[in-house]
């Protein structure tokens, strides 16, 4: 499935899609920044969104050490804990490395952002769990 078809079938309301989409944006150009001003309040990967944003900054740094200076967009399904779920996957444009994400909804609204560790080909450099 095509990144444009999956956003299209999970989101209803425009204003969500325009936040998803500035989502994908900011993981693609490895942005935590923005990243960090376009998700709400709360807990993303169980953790606060402040931990959150920090460990996405130590996995975008990872990517730019090996040479990224962006991450292509594709999807996937998972064949792990989501089994059969459909993930955003990010694709380093020098390396290689992919990054699965899964965006959880409830309500018309993104209630959590986690790397799918079976679309994800690298730990990032970060300590296992």
């Amino acid at each position: 499935m095509k990144p444009s078809e999956l956003i299209e079938s999970m989101t209803r309301k425009e204003t969500l899609k325009s936040q998803l989409l500035h989502i994908l944006d900011a993981f693609q150009q490895m942005d935590y920044h923005k990243l960090n001003q376009l998700l709400d309040e709360g807990y993303y990967e169980d953790m606060p969104k402040t931990a959150f944003i920090y460990k996405q900054k130590r996995i975008f740094r990872y990517l730019q050490k090996e040479g990224d200076t962006q991450l292509h967009l594709s999807t996937n399904i998972c064949t792990g804990c989501l089994c059969g779920k459909p993930v955003f996957v990010f694709t380093g444009n020098h390396s290689g490395l992919t990054y699965g994400v899964y965006v959880e909804f409830l309500n018309d609204a993104i209630v959590d952002v986690f790397r799918c560790s079976e679309q994800s080909s690298s730990s990032f450099g970060l300590m296992p769990f």
